[in-house]
């Protein structure tokens, strides 16, 4: 008999996983208006960053040339040592330079949506979700979900000795010495996630919560079954989850159903799972802050809720208010034993 997650009345208190992949950004990105410096995916990343006069310096044909299979050909044969610390140096230079625009952005709804029993790990180098965490800190008072790193991050700095990290650029707690940047785990065919103290730490977390997580949501990220690593740490983990046969995986993806099944099909327990293309068509958006309350209610409960939806906003203010009663109401429950109320909850009218 699996274990039921831990309930009380109408609250869930088991964990949202949130994984993200290069899609994430780019959906993003391609939301807010394609402000900004352009995001590169990998294919593009060589002229994007302005590589290609140099790799063609060293003698290498660009044209058709896959970025990931020639830097783990540079990395694992030690040629070109110069070319492939000026590649490291321009794409921690070029993510550095990227910052969200003023408006709110998926990434901020992404925040919002989750509480801190949660987490979001990405394997993305950009700074966005950073940004996100940092400028929403104020509304969400302490109650924002746990991030993890899970290839570095250009946002992220680290003290080895005291094992301790934090913003880039920004100094330790303990020894009061500036932090040293993360490093940056690149596209090669077999990736080491533990030989680094920092990024086996990220994956350490993430692994944690997949072990008794409600509900695993992945944005934009394929799972290649070539990243036997990746698939690896976090299957081991999700197949020993004592919840499995009443957790839920939702898979947000742009590309055919059948390929994103046929990705993902070892994480699915029977038919306990959902695929949309549209982050805002989400569950985890359709009821933020309250994905695996709702959930629970509806599958063990049979008590389905509303859905409460995120809106479009303009400004980052008027979604920093519409969620501020979620937050009260969190508030209240701590404070009171007020139990959630499964009804949408406007502005100014927090008691329903």
């Amino acid at each position: 008999m699996p274990a039921i997650p831990p309930m009380d009345g109408k609250v869930n208190h088991a964990p949202h996983v949130v994984v993200l992949g290069a899609g994430a950004s780019i959906a993003a990105y391609l939301d807010w208006g394609s402000e900004g410096n352009d995001l590169p995916s990998m294919q593009g990343l060589i002229d994007t960053i302005g590589l290609r006069e140099d790799i063609e310096k060293a003698g290498f044909d660009v044209n058709g040339l896959n970025f990931e299979a020639f830097y783990d050909e540079l990395a694992s044969t030690g040629k070109h040592p110069d070319l492939l610390s000026e590649i490291e140096s321009r794409v921690y230079d070029y993510f550095s330079s990227l910052s969200l625009p003023d408006k709110p952005t998926i990434y901020d709804y992404l925040i919002l949506s989750l509480r801190e029993k949660d987490i979001i790990a990405t394997y993305n180098w950009d700074p966005f979700l950073l940004q996100a965490y940092m400028r929403n800190e104020d509304v969400a008072k302490g109650r924002r979900p746990h991030l993890a790193f899970l290839h570095g991050n250009v946002s992220i700095g680290v003290c080895e000795e005291d094992r301790v990290s934090g913003v880039n650029g920004r100094i330790c707690s303990q020894c009061k010495h500036p932090f040293s940047p993360s490093k940056l785990l690149y596209p090669v065919k077999h990736k080491d996630y533990n030989s680094d103290l920092f990024i086996k730490g990220e994956w350490d977390a993430l692994r944690a919560y997949l072990n008794y997580g409600y509900f695993l949501t992945v944005f934009g990220y394929s799972a290649p079954k070539t990243d036997v690593e990746a698939r690896s740490l976090m299957l081991e983990v999700w197949e020993d989850n004592k919840s499995l046969e009443l957790a839920e995986v939702e898979v947000i993806d742009i590309r055919p159903r059948e390929e994103i099944e046929d990705s993902w099909s070892e994480f699915f327990f029977s038919h306990h799972y959902m695929v949309v293309d549209d982050i805002f068509t989400s569950y985890l958006f359709t009821h933020p802050r309250r994905s695996c309350d709702a959930f629970s209610s509806a599958t063990l409960m049979c008590a389905p809720w509303h859905d409460n939806p995120y809106p479009k906003f303009e400004t980052l203010n008027e979604l920093q208010e519409w969620v501020e009663p979620l937050i009260e109401e969190e508030q209240r429950y701590e404070n009171e034993k007020d139990q959630f109320s499964g009804k949408p909850l406007e502005p100014n009218n927090t008691k329903n």
